[in-house]
């Protein structure tokens, strides 16, 4: 299968380039000898006129030959045909008419990705918070999870994307943001954090604007916060998922705040997580229960005394760090060196990326990295009490060389949800379809011409390069993922196609219009001899990359060539 992918994804870019050259030739009034895809010996060729269609045996190219490709091949052409010939055209047309062939390759993923977004979204996440994040703008400006924004900046919002494509390209500029509570209209003010994303080649070049929401939020399972709390006093215990609220179904935790808000006593149907220990493990049953809540105020908002469970410890592993740290289960997390988290991944992730920096450091001293002894100040709520331990997590190596595991034992009950899509229809789906199209396309274009750079610095190794095999792996795992994943790896490769045929390489498309822009400052044709000389410069550097590509291919599925190899 991985040949068959990769067959129809590099014979469909071949086509793409080919038939920009052909077309732009054929608009010049250039006539077009051959189309091949493909080179080496004819296997299947229709003649059309005065062109010759072939696919060939070698599907690693393919060529339109068209009359008077050079100035030799000019002396023998009839005089009839000799306005047709390539290089009897202006350098202008046979620019254009060699640019066609990349440009073509650029235009082709704008017509994928606009496919692919206009077939695969009709139905988009509505403008619903989920999820706000502590400390940041927006939680210091007081939304909470299921606000629904209306506007930003006094344009109309609907769906999730508009929220960032407003949010993100204004860092450190304040936006206007009106959203709905409850059926009240709020409006605020907030500046969004200046972040830098950092790109595959560890540049930070890019500076984006945040808030910290999520359209992803939280499921109704609870974390009690005291046992004086109303909800602990009406029975409530901590990891209770509530499934209804005055017998209507919910899936969120903030309907829980919602209903809360109100001030009237709720009656909730609960499902209750509990133990059944065995010898080899550990389950849990749910048992339904109703619990019937009534809120108190406290400064002045409505509260029973919940928060979401997302941040309170579901186990704790005896002996363990957590558990030598003093930590309980039904303790919750508030904040990691100093640093407050509402998330449990990003908590996590502080911590782990900590510790490989320290584990990164200590293999290249050399030193025992399973000694790390590094702590962490961790602040939690027990009894709605606030405490500090000292967390020092176990750094232990696995039986694969250079990797290691990060061990705290403890855990959490992950409970998340999505808002349900809504349809996004046809007219505004077309609109950001193109924009979108445009953009991701531009990105990847940036994104390879860095690495394209930075290769030719030395600071990416040659190692990365890879040829036909690894081309063909990576279809395959794209066709097997689904035809959308097919096409936009196709539409990656056709970038990186027209991007590398634009490089100076004689023989090259780039090395044309470099050659043609030679003749036009010598206002007159180059030499044979300098033509030559170029074409076996470009000749030999293409091959070395080819068998470049080859060698790297080979090193990477050397072990599936083995285990070949031993299975015969």
């Amino acid at each position: 299968m991985s040949l068959a992918y990769a067959a129809i994804l590099i014979g469909v870019l071949i086509f793409v380039h080919e038939l920009g050259h052909f077309l732009v030739a054929k608009m010049f009034d250039v006539k077009v000898l051959r189309f091949s895809i493909g080179f080496g010996p004819k296997i299947v060729g229709y003649q059309h006129g005065e062109t010759e269609y072939v696919i060939c045996a070698l599907p690693l190219g393919g060529y339109v030959q068209m009359l008077g490709m050079t100035m030799e091949s000019t002396e023998d052409i009839p005089k009839e045909d000799l306005s047709r010939a390539l290089m009897a055209k202006p350098i202008w047309q046979r620019s254009l008419v060699v640019l066609a062939g990349p440009a073509f390759n650029l235009i082709f993923p704008v017509l994928i990705y606009f496919v692919v977004v206009t077939t695969m979204n009709t139905h988009v996440a509505p403008s619903v918070v989920g999820e706000v994040f502590a400390d940041m703008p927006a939680a210091t400006a007081g939304m909470q999870p299921g606000d629904v924004i209306l506007e930003i900046d006094g344009e109309r919002v609907d769906y999730w994307h508009q929220v960032i494509e407003h949010i993100t390209p204004k860092p450190g500029e304040p936006v206007t943001i009106t959203y709905d509570r409850d059926g009240e209209r709020h409006t605020t003010t907030m500046t969004p954090e200046v972040k830098e994303s950092t790109d595959f080649l560890g540049l930070n070049d890019e500076r984006y604007g945040l808030i910290g929401i999520h359209s992803g939020t939280y499921g109704p399972t609870v974390g009690i916060v005291t046992d004086a709390s109303p909800a602990a006093q009406a029975g409530l215990k901590s990891f209770d998922r509530v499934m209804s609220i005055e017998g209507k179904a919910i899936q969120r935790f903030d309907e829980i705040e919602s209903a809360v808000r109100r001030g009237q006593p709720i009656t909730m149907a609960v499902w209750r997580r509990e133990v059944i220990p065995v010898e080899y493990g550990q389950f849990y049953s749910q048992r339904p229960i109703d619990v019937t809540v009534t809120p108190e105020q406290v400064d002045g908002a409505w509260t029973i005394g919940v928060r979401r469970a997302e941040m309170f410890l579901s186990s704790v592993g005896e002996g363990g760090p957590a558990d030598l740290a003093g930590l309980q289960i039904g303790d919750e997390i508030v904040a990691v060196d100093g640093h407050k988290f509402s998330s449990w991944s990003m908590m996590n992730h502080h911590i782990e990326n900590a510790l490989n920096r320290d584990i990164a450091a200590a293999k290249a001293k050399g030193d025992d990295v399973t000694a790390l002894n590094r702590s962490f100040e961790i602040t939690y709520r027990r009894g709605n009490v606030e405490h500090t331990a000292n967390l020092t997590p176990t750094v232990r190596q696995l039986e694969i060389e250079d990797y290691f595991r990060i061990v705290i034992d403890w855990g959490h009950l992950r409970d998340r949800v999505y808002p349900d899509e809504i349809a996004f229809p046809l007219g505004e789906r077309i609109v950001y379809a193109g924009k979108f199209s445009v953009r991701q396309t531009i990105d990847f274009c940036r994104m390879i011409a860095i690495g394209l750079l930075h290769t030719a610095q030395g600071k990416l190794s040659l190692d990365n390069l890879g040829g036909p095999i690894m081309i063909g792996e990576l279809a395959a795992q794209a066709g097997r993922a689904g035809w959308n994943k097919f096409l936009e790896m196709m539409a990656l490769i056709s970038i990186n196609l027209a991007l590398i045929n634009l490089l100076p390489i004689p023989i090259l498309d780039g090395g044309n219009l470099m050659l043609f822009a030679l003749e036009a400052i010598k206002r007159g044709p180059l030499s044979f001899r300098t033509r030559q000389i170029a074409a076996y410069i470009g000749f030999t550097m293409i091959m070395m990359l080819i068998v470049l590509a080859f060698k790297n291919d080979i090193e990477r599925q050397w072990d599936n060539i083995v285990e070949i190899v031993e299975g015969e």
